[in-house]
């Protein structure tokens, strides 16, 4: 008589399930990101290097037979989204974009999100700060606003994945926060509230972009412009304002010449901010001269 098998029986994995499961450790290995160091200065009187990470430094940048590259997938990524916004962003679509059968991909990416991530690098990494960095924190944080603000310009759909409390976090997007903090270095301000200045700018054109990227959102899903949008408004509009309830905006939309301009009205904001941020800058460096002469013999 035959014993009985003991213990667990085996489980066995065909070659679907072992080459699924081989594509799931490509595409981990894939996403591990390989960082590019250039030299930095550490202090505001000094350079302040950044590091990026080119697309040809994407992990998985290969050229195989089938003409298919990290670089050309996440390239066609950005232009679909750029286009089309990133609703209509999916593996399938890129692949066809691509010429390539959607499993292809997931030799390279193991997922739309971890796709998202890659183009979010991408796109952090397009432009490098200047290097020397302009003098005083004021210029420094205005360079990072306004650089941020023509990214989100350029490619709106980024600002829906960034503004999040769960935001990719790639060794670009890091670069970003590493340089608005360093702006505030040598200023007597604790390392918490050097970050919460960095992010309080950040925060500060990621609301004014949403205003812009509506807009270019808008004009691209209905073709009408803002200008012919308030054109259209125009009759409605006058007709509440001559009921005398609206004073101020009565004022207002009998005195401006024309619709209000995004770039224009970011900047106010961006100045006023850095007026505030000023204050406090003042205001510390006020208690560490205080705490010197304090201090004294």
């Amino acid at each position: 008589m035959n014993a009985a098998p003991r213990g667990r029986r085996p489980r066995y994995c065909s070659r679907a399930c072992q080459a699924r499961a081989y594509r799931v450790r490509v595409a981990e290995r894939a996403a591990q990101p390989a960082t590019r160091s250039t030299p930095s200065g550490d202090g505001p009187g000094q350079d302040h290097g950044t590091p990026r990470q080119a697309v040809g430094e994407l992990p998985g940048h290969h050229e195989p037979a089938s003409g298919l590259s990290m670089e050309r997938i996440v390239r066609t990524a950005v232009r679909i989204a750029d286009t089309e916004g990133l609703d209509a962003l999916s593996m399938r679509r890129v692949a066809a974009e691509l010429g390539a059968g959607t499993m292809s991909l997931y030799r390279y990416v193991s997922s739309k999100d971890a796709l998202v991530e890659l183009m979010v690098e991408v796109v952090f990494g397009e432009s490098s700060y200047p290097n020397p960095a302009p003098g005083g924190w004021r210029a420094r944080l205005e360079v990072a606003a306004r650089r941020e603000w023509g990214m989100y310009s350029k490619h709106p759909w980024v600002l829906r994945v960034i503004a999040t409390p769960q935001p990719p976090i790639g060794p670009n997007v890091l670069a970003d926060v590493e340089w608005a903090m360093r702006a505030m270095d040598g200023l007597g301000l604790d390392p918490m509230t050097t970050h919460w200045v960095a992010m309080t700018v950040s925060a500060q054109v990621q609301g004014a972009a949403l205003l812009l990227v509506n807009e270019l959102e808008a004009e691209r899903r209905t073709g009408v412009t803002t200008r012919q949008w308030r054109a259209s408004k125009a009759p409605m509009l006058l007709e509440i304002l001559e009921s005398g309830q609206f004073p101020m905006l009565s004022r207002l939309y009998a005195e401006q010449e024309d619709a209000m301009d995004i770039d224009e009205w970011f900047e106010f904001s961006l100045r006023r901010l850095l007026d505030g941020l000023a204050v406090l800058v003042e205001s510390r460096r006020g208690d560490t001269a205080r705490e010197g002469i304090g201090g004294s013999p």
